[in-house]
């Protein structure tokens, strides 16, 4: 199964094109004036810890300074280089989408610089040659060079998609060009990984847009090489100090690099989210092209260890802050976890690998709950501030009090120490048409209602029209050579009503029309209240529920119900709910009020007292998850107590 090209598809839907366009306009100017440290923001870390840089950007400085176009030190994170690749990837898709000759001027500009501060051998990693030259592809138990490297490839396709210049992908084939001079299976070369998975599925890519098999093979080759010798980074550390170049002895944590064993081996999610994450997304693009039995039932393992007893309700997935890593199943804390926005953006896009492998809908709907939760949430409505951590209760006040919730914050800031998250979220929106369609020789998928139209020239056009989630109705259009059309049903959807000329087959997850030339179909349904309990082993979501409309997680927030948010109680049995579309955030925002109960204050001082609980009913007002927290510092919780004696 493959995915189409970006300019294939227009899409038209509200919802999504508003967002595309407030990256646009918005993100990813801002972005740009933070990296060239253009203008005064609050720049914070993303955890408490002094030793985090902080204050500024420098990521474009580093490059001038790399170039020798200006004097000065490198500033921030050994990955920082990364953060201008993801804007220029992020602004080829805006460009692809809508016309923008100033931004063009820009990102033509950027791609120059990028280009002077490579070495003429093709190596390119501005805090290695800046702070230590002499270790380069010598200290990959922490180095982001591949990582880096990556998201350049990632930079350079998008960008020659977009607007056919192709200077970039040029400055990232000489950057392969060089990896694949020290790494591989001839004696003498390197053989391991760097710290931060990302390279694997970026030379798929290169590979699926070059068709040059050399990348594949090399794309394979950091999969099977990672963990196949557990004491390579020991090793290393060992023959820098041997060679006089570095007194560094580090701990190496090989289940935090997911290098404890191959990854084929793998069949749990453990260490660093996002790493973990990029790395089966990897090896399910790898598996793609190799049909390779071991990847696969790898791929599978990991995905339902996560999506079954490590992912949280609104998709999110990183429960703790050591080590931005995953933990044991079941153990999801709602004020103490992660779920790094970057985490969400990889989980959807290892699902979407996977449904390609598989046909599989259960990825399509994982993908879906991610990408409308915990992705959105990563960025707030001006398009100008941005989450990190990603919490599913928050308490001010008791937050800021409590050392172990340094990393929770309650109000989007400017821009982040390590910027991983703003410009990641900037790309998988401007991009966010690619997860639209994928098909096969037979068979077109509709992987989600998102109203656009798709043409492939001389075979076909499939267009949807229709409003959701703000609607309860979409309208397919398909003429040309006969395919099967397999359209997928979103989250929480019931009571579906087809009315077409075209037979059709219906499953629990799909709306069939078998090898049709010409269909049109008009498709109704509803959007339910979805009353949603965790797995009993899940302690920290007992006698609690989630409240879930269309592919929303609902949140209740202090700006609409004041403060103590904790009193809130809610009787499923007799819960009545009544939704509103306002204005009050988005130009349309699907609000919720449900009719509960507010259990009493507690009086007098004592901590612990034998006493029933008494309640007074109260009506609660919720938003979607996503839209929390833009309307200034205050308490949020989704997951909402039952009631217990009214």
């Amino acid at each position: 199964m493959k995915e189409f090209a970006l300019n294939k598809i227009q899409l038209t839907d509200e919802f999504w094109q508003g967002y595309q366009e407030l990256v646009r306009k918005e993100t990813i100017p801002y972005q740009y004036q933070v990296l060239n440290d253009e203008i005064d923001v609050d720049v914070q870390a993303e955890r408490e810890d002094p030793n985090l840089p902080a204050g500024k950007s420098h990521a474009l400085a580093n490059f001038r300074i790399a170039a020798g176009q200006m004097e000065g030190e490198h500033f921030g994170w050994f990955f920082q280089d990364s953060d201008v690749y993801k804007w220029i990837e992020s602004a080829g898709y805006s460009l692809l989408n809508t016309s923008d000759p100033q931004l063009e001027k820009t990102v033509d500009e950027v791609i120059d610089l990028v280009a002077a501060a490579q070495e003429a051998d093709g190596y390119l990693n501005t805090f290695f040659q800046l702070t230590r030259p002499k270790l380069k592809y010598r200290q990959l138990y922490f180095s982001h060079e591949l990582y880096c490297a990556g998201h350049l490839v990632e930079a350079a396709i998008a960008y020659d998609q977009a607007t056919g210049k192709d200077k970039l992908l040029t400055v990232a084939e000489k950057n392969i060009a060089n990896i694949c001079t020290y790494f591989g299976r001839e004696s003498g070369k390197i053989q391991g990984a760097d710290g931060h998975q990302e390279i694997e599925l970026a030379l798929v890519r290169l590979y699926e847009y070059t068709g040059k098999q050399t990348y594949l093979t090399f794309a394979d080759f950091f999969l099977e090489v990672r963990g196949e010798d557990p004491a390579f980074y020991e090793k290393e550390i060992l023959k820098n100090q041997a060679d006089g170049l570095s007194d560094e002895t580090p701990r190496v944590d090989l289940t935090y690099l997911q290098a404890y064993d191959q990854p084929k081996k793998q069949h749990e999610a453990k260490g660093h989210a996002v790493r973990m994450l990029y790395m089966a997304s990897g090896m399910a693009k790898v598996a793609q092209h190799t049909q390779d039995q071991a990847l696969i039932d790898a791929c599978e393992a990991i995905w339902e260890d996560i999506a079954c007893k490590k992912m949280y309700v609104t998709g999110g997935v990183g429960s703790t802050v050591h080590g931005e890593a995953f933990v044991g199943p079941y153990d999801l804390p709602n004020d103490t976890m992660y779920c790094e926005t970057c985490a969400a953006i990889a989980l959807v896009q290892f699902s979407f690998e996977l449904f390609k492998l598989t046909n599989e809908p259960k990825y399509l709907a994982t993908m879906e709950r991610a990408l409308y939760n915990s992705v959105l949430s990563g960025a707030a409505i001006d398009g100008k501030h941005f989450f990190y951590v990603n919490p599913l209760e928050v308490n001010p006040q008791r937050d800021q009090e409590n050392p172990g919730k340094g990393h929770v914050k309650a109000q989007r800031p400017d821009w982040l120490g390590c910027a991983c998250c703003p410009p990641n979220f900037a790309r998988m929106v401007a991009s966010l048409q690619r997860l639209v369609y994928t098909c096969d020789q037979e068979k077109l998928y509709v992987n989600l209602f998102v109203a656009s139209r798709l043409e492939e020239p001389d075979q076909f056009t499939f267009e949807q029209t229709g409003g959701f989630p703000f609607t309860e109705d979409l309208t397919i259009r398909y003429q040309g050579i006969p395919k099967t059309l397999i359209i997928h049903k979103p989250n929480g959807l019931s009571k579906f009503q087809i009315d077409s000329e075209h037979e059709w087959q219906e499953t629990n997850e799909a709306i069939i029309f078998e090898a049709v030339e010409n269909v049109t179909a008009n498709i109704r349904f509803e959007q339910p209240l979805q009353i949603l309990r965790a797995n009993p082993q899940v302690i920290q979501a007992i006698n609690q529920v989630a409240l879930q409309r269309g592919p929303f997680v609902y949140c209740i927030e202090e700006a609409d119900n004041g403060q103590a948010l904790w009193r809130c109680r809610i009787d499923p049995q007799s819960l009545e709910a009544t939704f509103s579309k306002e204005d009050t955030l988005l130009p349309i925002t699907l609000r919720l009020a449900i009719k509960g109960y507010q259990s009493e204050e507690w009086s007098g001082t004592t901590l612990y007292e034998e006493r029933a609980e008494t309640v007074i009913p109260r009506t609660w007002q919720l938003i979607p998850y996503h839209l929390w927290g833009n309307r200034g510092i205050g308490e949020m919780r989704v997951w909402l107590p039952l009631v217990g004696k009214k």
